[in-house]
């Protein structure tokens, strides 16, 4: 199956319908995606691969401090600052299983084609 954007009305760039349950959550589809890409990195491994592949994941600072923006919205933690350096905090396997339980397994998305 090809990678081709989902627009809002509900098909794919290539011309696919989608079937979107999307409920009622405080999430974009921008954490939906990081959150997909967390769940790639830490799927059907054990904890030390989990935590390397997280950790060459996080090497871009953007999606790392994404992810912890992420941890604290649902933790319930206030982020007071967007300025925060993020090179010095330690991704946990727990926090990314957490934010995969959370999101991915929430949202539902069915790409289907011919339809």
């Amino acid at each position: 199956m090809a990678n081709s954007k989902v627009r809002w009305n509900g098909t794919t760039e290539d011309g696919r319908t989608t079937s979107v349950q999307w409920g009622s959550n405080s999430f974009t589809w921008g954490d939906v995606v990081l959150a997909a890409e967390i769940a790639d990195a830490i799927d059907g491994v054990g904890y030390k691969r989990r935590k390397e592949r997280l950790d060459n994941l996080f090497k871009d600072e953007d999606k790392k401090k994404r992810f912890i923006h992420l941890v604290c919205k649902i933790k319930g933690e206030k982020v007071y600052d967007d300025k925060v350096e993020v090179k010095d905090i330690d991704v946990k396997v727990e926090d990314a299983e957490l934010v995969v339980e959370t999101i991915v397994k929430k949202v539902k998305l069915e790409i289907k084609e011919n339809v």
